[in-house]
């Protein structure tokens, strides 16, 4: 019975696009381009026998090196939460190993931590989009924070206070006609916010009684019959 034949050999290593690849030449005349950092992860070398093994691990291996790329490019945009990562890795076609081995290499480094996203984010809506705190928790859940760190990160958010201060930007806004015509504008607006109905009131409220008291400053500062 004939022997199969020996693996080829790797006989050549030669570094490409700037040193991100490796071109490997095969005795056979085989050639494959691997990214510098599949190859240092396998530890590939000139005298290797190009075995199914040795190449399987190198094609692993490169698919880590991609799905790391795509989560960088990721992260690029914007901050991600561990369970977005997830998703967005596995709708580009990453197996689960694949999405878990750059899942914790991510963790690891510091760039994928709910509980700093969780910061982050709420940060961010108060600073561009404020909105109720219970609208709020319903975003991190959505994003897979578990209840535990969505509680913590929007602990410090007083609806009334948002509330007021949205009301009497909306008030600069709203129409002055009648205070129903008003309280659509303003209510309706803190309530696609998130607020419940005993804030939003309020706020509206407020926000209408302050505009009634500064149009009639206006008026007294006007009238000539003050003079």
């Amino acid at each position: 019975m004939d022997e199969p034949p020996s693996p080829a050999l790797i006989t050549g290593i030669r570094s490409v696009s700037h040193g991100r690849q490796r071109l490997i030449e095969l005795s056979d005349g085989r050639e494959y381009l691997f990214s510098d950092e599949a190859c240092t992860r396998v530890g590939v070398t000139e005298g290797d026998e190009a075995t199914e093994d040795l190449l399987g691990r190198l094609e692993s291996s490169e698919l880590r090196v991609n799905a790391h790329e795509a989560a960088l490019r990721l992260l690029s945009h914007r901050p991600r939460s561990e369970s977005e990562m997830r998703t967005r890795l596995a709708m580009r076609g990453f197996d689960p190993a694949a999405v878990d081995d750059e899942v914790e290499r991510l963790r690891n480094a510091g760039l994928l931590d709910d509980e700093k996203f969780a910061r982050a984010w709420v940060e961010d809506r108060k600073r561009l989009a404020p909105r109720g705190r219970r609208m709020l928790k319903y975003e991190l859940l959505g994003r897979g924070i578990d209840p535990e760190s969505a509680d913590h990160a929007t602990r410090d958010i007083d609806d009334r206070e948002v509330a007021m201060g949205l009301a009497r930007a909306q008030a600069r806004k709203a129409p002055r006609t009648t205070y129903e015509a008003f309280v659509a504008k303003v209510g309706g607006f803190l309530r696609r916010r998130g607020f419940d109905f005993d804030v939003t009131a309020a706020a509206t409220r407020q926000a209408w009684a302050e505009a009634q008291a500064a149009a009639a400053a206006d008026v007294a500062a006007t009238d000539p019959g003050e003079n």
